[in-house]
């Protein structure tokens, strides 16, 4: 017996407790598949596979492209995560929301042939810019530059194509600048400048572009980061960096947003220290998600959302406490409730025992009946209609308390009061048609 009852908890405990990411089933939405973050979700979705977790890592154009893919076309929703560039065009109802960013941002990266001399925006008067492939964060990025005020009038000629085609262009004259928006270690940066004999540009105003928007921030290529031989680039160089944030959509349950948050903090050791994000605008349209919101406020996911990913995707861990208030308040009310009434049945019942002892001199116990002398009995008709009336009382209020024993809201437990009340009751009965039946009138 003892085994079966083991085994029986086993078998519960297997199918409702876990620790790994078996309730992880969604797409991850990363950009180029040469490029940096694709990487990234590819090891993710490793991670996620040696613990039962499934992720399908989907190369796309880039942050524009995802964003249409979380929102879903023709009705159409799949769970899916996304690396999207900061500053992206949010819809406001596709119920998209914000898990936090990485910790690397992405770095804007402008690259001319080697030798070209560019100090200044105005050094890029009427030059031709590639501004990678449509509907990535790149195109997205430059165009929002591009319309600025100030570089509007350099009447910039700006052109999408692939990443490797318009460095390769680059270096062949047909365009005189390359953008690229990625991680500033991305392989393939060092790739294309070393294959393509290309340098980071940097014109010294910059820094107050960049300072005009809170989502962008400035940040700094050390000099020989690409190539110490070259070197690449040849001194330092200031460019502008802009997060990326991890975004999902309405289709992911709480269990799988809280799984991904975990793989994150295991790619990323600093995941949480660099999190939430302290401004980003693509927030305006996909705000932080409270799931995320606890997790960094915890440093990690809740027991519950750990061993009960079943159970959190019902109702979030935040409202469990509400939850056994409400069940708490609702069992102490039933419980005062249904003393009531046993009070109310046991008033009724000490009523009609004294009409029972008025008419009779006696008290209400079988043992009494069994005191009277034989020529005991009610005589007058008076008395008579009497018994009879408070005979039909005693069964009414024996139903009624038969009632309240089953009723829903009396508490276990307490089943033994309402019999004990019911006994008394029913031997008030037998009392009172005993001597009915000795006076020739009609008792059950």
């Amino acid at each position: 017996m003892g085994i079966a009852v083991l085994a029986v908890a086993a078998a519960i405990l297997y199918f409702t407790v876990s620790g790994d990411y078996a309730f992880l089933r969604a797409s991850i939405y990363t950009g180029s598949s040469t490029g940096q973050y694709h990487a990234t979700g590819e090891r993710l979705a490793t991670r996620a596979l040696k613990r039962n977790g499934h992720l399908s890592v989907v190369a796309t154009a880039g942050s524009v492209e995802n964003i249409a893919r979380l929102a879903g076309e023709n009705g159409r929703c799949i769970p899916a995560f996304a690396f999207v560039q900061d500053g992206v065009p949010v819809p406001g109802d596709a119920g998209l929301q914000t898990l936090g960013r990485l910790p690397q941002p992405e770095s804007l990266l402008l690259l001319a042939r080697r030798g070209r001399a560019i100090d200044t925006f105005e050094d890029l008067k009427g030059a031709s810019v590639g501004i990678g492939p449509d509907g990535s964060g790149t195109t997205y990025l430059m165009r929002q530059l591009l319309e600025n005020s100030d570089l509007r009038d350099l009447d910039l000629k700006p052109s999408n194509h692939d990443l490797e085609a318009q460095a390769q262009m680059v270096r062949d004259g047909q365009l005189d600048l390359a953008a690229f928006v990625m991680t500033a270690n991305a392989e393939l940066i060092r790739t294309l400048a070393k294959t393509y004999d290309l340098e980071i540009v940097a014109p010294a105003d910059i820094e107050g572009l960049v300072s005009r928007d809170k989502w962008l921030r400035l940040g700094k290529i050390p000099a020989g980061f690409y190539d110490v031989a070259k070197p690449i680039p040849a001194t330092d160089k200031l460019v502008a960096q802009v997060d990326t944030l991890i975004m999902t959509n309405a289709c992911v349950h709480r269990a799988e947003r809280v799984a991904f948050l975990r793989l994150l903090t295991e790619e990323f050791p600093t995941f949480v220290r660099d999190n939430p994000p302290p401004a980003a605008k693509s927030q305006d349209q996909a705000p932080l998600a409270d799931e995320a919101r606890e997790f960094f406020t915890n440093g990690g996911p809740a027991m519950a959302d750990r061993y009960f990913p079943w159970l959190v995707n019902l109702m979030s861990p935040a409202y469990w406490i509400y939850l056994a208030m409400a069940v708490t308040i609702l069992f102490n009310a039933s419980n005062a409730y249904s003393r009531f009434r046993l009070w109310r049945i046991d008033a009724n019942r000490e009523m009609l025992e004294s009409r029972l002892k008025a008419l009779t001199g006696l008290g209400s116990t079988p043992e009494h009946i069994k005191t009277l002398p034989p020529e005991a009995a009610i005589r007058t008709p008076q008395d008579r209609m009497a018994a009879e009336n408070l005979l039909k009382d005693l069964e009414a209020l024996r139903l009624r308390c038969e009632e309240q024993l089953r009723s829903m809201v009396t508490p276990m437990g307490s089943e033994m009061f309402y019999r004990y009340q019911e006994q008394l009751i029913e031997d008030a009965q037998a009392m009172l048609g005993d001597l009915l039946r000795r006076s020739g009138g009609k008792a059950p």
